[in-house]
């Protein structure tokens, strides 16, 4: 048996931990990521606070490499080189850890990208995708489909690219980010005008940009949304076109000249000169960015006609047709590499998803016979051992009640007695007090004899209210449960009740209490007539039946 008992334990280990690893538990570490989102500048200062983190574990070490890009990127810092995020990599790739797995490759794609190493940046991407479907962060998993969608979107693969943003859009509303949402919707939109879908379907993804953003006070995001709407308005919608980049323009921008010669050519289009004029100047002042030339051309010739400057209009006119050509030209041969692209990756996507499958069946078939086997080996050692393991706890618990039970037992007792044995010094004092009181001749001096004897024989208020204290705390409370029961129970009234819970006789009691007999007796009376007690029941016998003291 021992032995069967060793070869499970053996195979447990080698199948459970053949993946290694665990994340940090470094509280340092722990701080810079739980302020990750909400101050990365802080993040940042904490893990560069730390000044040997080569030094720290291998998991500490993997998660401060991991934490530290994760900062690096939310401050847009430069990113030279990704040997540090490697670092993370190659760790969580051993790991059963598939949430940092997953942000490991996802950050390594996104300093490739930085990098313009877009082929290296989509394998790591395509990684992260991979590893994040066995973890619950669907805003992560957005951003990786975004990020994808974008490495497609700069190779001109629109298909692929509109694939992976409008399955980025689906984890992004999970998540409820409603900043990324816009962001999707932003390009989505995007990808409809570039695959000639319906314009009613471009501006009402579009729309929606504009409404998250404005919602998640993205300003910059929300002019730039509205300088594209106008952009694909120009051909459809001059005057609509014109107001939403009249309100761009108005917000700081690399692309003033580019809106500038839109605005131009649009009131040229509205026949105000003037303003065309104007517009023009301004887009004139970037001569550098090429984008928007053709527009510029178009815009300066039809100023020119309408000044009867035909020479220089015809001039414009021709740069503007040159231009125009050479732009349809290299469409053409975009749009053909695109297919290419989409084929050649439509192939590899095919003999990828064939080499998975086949890879995923052989480890299935390893797994199930392992799992299989220790599952037989687990349920029979867990027969086994099952009603040995309940009896032994069974014990444990007893043992544990009994001693607390006798624990208390012994404190409670002991207290008890303490308290008996001050309240008896009490009777002895106060019954030598008498018989002195009784002796003692009268004299100058007998008050103040009997003022210092009384001080020490007889009960002080404060002395009473200890011992109420002592009691209610011994009989868990419910000497206090009695005073709120029967608010009309006197402060003599309890101090009798607490007597007999200490279980003295009526001479005791008239000692301490300062009473005779018969005065006991009305008191007791009282007490049982304020508390509704039967007059035949001994008020000794009510108490205790009461109380139930564990003591008993």
């Amino acid at each position: 048996m021992d032995y069967i008992k060793y070869a499970v334990f053996v195979l447990c280990c080698v199948f459970l931990f053949s993946c290694s690893g665990s994340y940090t538990k470094n509280e340092t570490i722990l701080r810079a990521e739980s302020l990750l989102y909400t101050a990365p500048d802080s993040s940042y200062r904490l893990l560069t606070s730390i000044t040997h983190p080569e030094r720290l574990s291998k998991a500490d070490y993997a998660a401060w490499c991991l934490q530290y890009t994760h900062a690096q990127y939310k401050l847009y810092k430069d990113i030279k080189s990704d040997s540090i995020i490697r670092m993370a990599v190659n760790y969580y790739d051993n790991t059963n850890l598939p949430l940092q797995k997953g942000t490991a490759y996802y950050l390594l794609g996104c300093v490739l990208v930085s990098n313009n190493k877009g082929k290296e940046a989509l394998l790591a991407f395509k990684a992260a995708d991979e590893f994040l479907r066995d973890a619950n962060d669907d805003n992560l998993k957005g951003r990786v489909k975004f990020n994808i969608g974008y490495v497609y979107l700069g190779d001109e693969v629109y298909n692929q690219s509109f694939v992976y943003f409008k399955s980025s859009l689906y984890y992004f509303i999970a998540s409820k980010n409603i900043r990324y949402q816009a962001y999707a919707y932003r390009e989505i939109s995007d990808m409809y005008f570039r695959l000639n879908y319906p314009f009613e379907r471009v501006m009402q993804y579009s729309d929606l940009a504009l409404k998250y953003s404005k919602q998640a006070g993205d300003s910059l995001y929300y002019y730039s949304t509205l300088a594209q709407q106008g952009i694909l308005l120009v051909d459809k919608d001059y005057v609509h076109a014109k107001e939403n980049l009249l309100k761009s323009i108005r917000y700081p921008s690399k692309e003033k000249p580019h809106f500038a010669a839109l605005l131009a050519y649009l009131y040229i289009k509205l026949n105000k000169l003037d303003s065309a004029r104007y517009y023009l100047q301004i887009s004139e002042s970037d001569t550098l960015n090429p984008k928007y030339r053709g527009i510029k051309y178009l815009a300066g010739a039809y100023v020119l006609k309408k000044e009867g400057k035909y020479d220089r209009a015809f001039q414009l006119y021709d740069k503007a047709y040159i231009l125009r050509s050479s732009t349809l030209q290299q469409s053409i041969k975009n749009q053909l590499y695109r297919l290419d692209k989409q084929y050649d990756l439509t192939q590899k996507e095919k003999e990828n998803a064939a080499l998975r499958i086949d890879n995923r069946n052989k480890v299935i078939v390893i797994t199930l016979f392992a799992i299989v086997f220790l599952i037989g080996l687990i349920v029979f050692i867990i027969l086994h051992n099952r009603n040995k393991s309940k009896r032994m706890l069974q014990e444990i618990e007893n043992q544990k009640l009994r001693f607390e039970v006798e624990k208390k037992k012994a404190d409670n007792e002991k207290k008890n007695e303490i308290l008996l044995s001050k309240l008896q010094n009490k009777v002895e004092n106060t019954l030598r007090f008498n018989k002195l009181n009784l002796g003692i001749a009268a004299s100058d001096k007998l008050d103040a004899f009997v003022e210092e004897i009384k001080k020490q024989s007889m009960i002080s208020d404060s002395e009473w209210q200890y011992y109420i204290e002592e009691i209610n705390h011994i009989f868990d409370n419910k000497l206090s449960y009695l005073m709120n029961s029967y608010p009309q129970l006197t402060h003599n009234d309890v101090n009798v009740i607490t007597l007999i819970c200490l279980k003295l006789d009526i001479s005791d009691c008239c000692s301490l209490l300062d009473m005779n007999k018969n005065t006991m007796y009305r008191r007791r009376n009282t007490i049982k007539e304020r508390m509704g007690i039967d007059k035949d029941k001994e008020l000794e016998e009510w108490v205790w039946e009461y109380l139930n003291p564990i003591t008993q």
